[in-house]
């Protein structure tokens, strides 16, 4: 019996150790190569976790999102995993779409996630400023980088979008090789501008709903060829008229516009031409401006530039703001004839937009236009 005791207790340490290695044995860690592996090429759409955040169990945002218009040579591949949408940009490129809720750990946190991917040093918050372009899309605060990295052999580039909305963040990135990337660079810049919140977009919906349109009187005469192209559109019980020039072509009203025209340059060049009416003053005149100039990447305007950058037009006893910007990016310039009317207790906006050149031929006709202005 003491024999056996003894046994015992001389046995006792080793099968302790034996547990606590049986307890370190249980740890995994991950492998080296693939922790340090350069992201030169996107990941396969169909993995978990291919977006921006690791892992299935990541909670997505719900609640209002974001809708946009993509390049019609992007390939839509739909949403998969934690992705909202997926694009192919280019050979070895493409682009996610993903949302998460809160601010996922910060504007800083997320940039230096970007470049971790690419093998790039982190940089410090004093640095943010100068890494991030800001754009307000719409009311939208889009924080965008372009990144640079990968391998001397497999240079790779990332263009990244981050836009808090709704509770959440969404997150566009764009990445893989650095010549395909930079190629597609102003397209990426043109789909972001088209960005817009489901939820403004219901609100300005519901406002057009609860509009009362009174009957609109008749139309005075015109030529017959002027008169295809005069439209009487209706707000806050009151409408605008005006007399298009021939050559614009009329193109269905929608959802959120009054009227569209397409305008052709002899080159083959389409310029756009919006008009939309909502109620109030839509933020004031210096907001409406500044959404314009951000459209086409141009710094704000201060209330003490507005005089020098706006044309005063007073057709048919109308205030009319006149503008004309020029921008867009360097190598696909953009230029924009834009006007204000607040009427009827509403914002009316005319807005002509499209290459620099066809822009400026159609100047004279734009401004012609909005002389024929007029109220009822």
């Amino acid at each position: 019996m003491r024999t056996s005791r003894l046994s015992l207790l001389l046995s006792l340490p080793f099968l302790l150790g034996a547990c606590r290695d049986s307890n370190i044995a249980v740890y995994q860690i991950p492998k080296e190569s693939a922790a340090a592996a350069p992201v030169v090429a996107p990941p396969a759409a169909g993995m978990a976790g291919s977006g921006n955040m690791a892992g299935p169990a990541v909670a997505q945002a719900s609640g209002p999102g974001l809708t946009w218009t993509a390049p019609a040579e992007w390939q839509n591949k739909g949403a998969t995993g934690v992705r909202k949408a997926t694009f192919v940009v280019g050979e070895g490129a493409e682009l996610a779409v993903t949302a998460f809720p809160g601010d996922v750990g910060g504007e800083l946190a997320n940039v230096n996630r970007w470049r971790g991917q690419l093998q790039v040093a982190p940089i410090s918050e004093a640095e943010l400023a100068s890494a991030v372009t800001r754009l307000d899309v719409g009311g939208l605060q889009v924080g965008v980088v372009d990144i640079l990295g990968g391998t001397k052999e497999k240079p790779a580039r990332m263009l990244g979008a981050m836009v808090p909305s709704g509770g959440a963040t969404w997150f566009f990135k764009l990445i893989g090789p650095d010549a395909v990337v930079a190629k597609a660079r102003p397209a990426f810049m043109a789909f972001l501008q088209t960005l817009k919140s489901d939820a403004a977009a219901a609100s300005l919906a519901a406002a057009h709903a609860n509009l009362t349109p009174a009957a609109a009187p008749a139309a005075p005469a015109a030529p017959a060829a002027d008169m295809a192209n005069t439209e009487v559109i209706k707000a806050e019980g009151a409408g605008l008229k005006w007399t298009a020039p021939a050559n614009w072509e009329s193109r269905p009203a929608t959802a959120m516009r009054k009227a569209t025209y397409a305008v052709t340059g002899a080159n083959g060049a389409v310029g756009d031409l919006s008009v939309t009416a909502f109620p109030g003053d839509v933020g004031g005149e210096l907001a409406n401006l500044n959404r314009w100039r951000s459209q086409l990447q141009l710094a704000p305007l201060a209330e003490a530039d507005v005089a020098g950058v706006v044309t005063r037009l007073s057709p048919h006893g109308l205030a009319v703001t006149y503008v004309d910007f020029s921008g867009g990016a360097a190598d696909r310039p953009v230029r924009m004839l834009g006007a204000i009317v607040p009427f009827g207790n509403a914002t009316w906006f005319f807005k002509l937009t499209g290459p620099v050149d066809l822009v400026a031929k159609e100047k004279p006709a734009f401004t012609a236009f909005l002389q024929s202005l007029s109220a009822p």
